[in-house]
């Protein structure tokens, strides 16, 4: 089974019709294919997220010294307060 497509119209001023228009021509290819390589271009990679130190959180184990911190949270946080 091949990658799904979907069909997409976009308005292009002057100079972008001609840029792509050139491109195209240049590289002897549709205007749509040149639309979609140039797309490609800008898509994050997987080893972009590699980059991200946002994504790094979690990858190194951290110890708060309690064993059953996530079951005995509310004891922990509110000191045996409550119910």
């Amino acid at each position: 089974m091949g990658t799904v497509t979907h069909r997409t119209q976009i308005y292009l001023n002057s100079e972008q019709h001609a840029f792509l228009r050139l491109l195209s021509e240049r590289e002897q290819i549709s205007m749509a294919e040149a639309v979609r390589q140039l797309i490609d271009e800008k898509l994050p990679k997987e080893k972009d997220y590699d980059k991200n130190p946002l994504f790094s959180i979690g990858k190194k184990a951290v110890s708060m010294g309690r064993k059953d911190g996530s079951a005995a949270h509310d004891k922990y946080i509110y000191r045996g307060k409550g119910k």
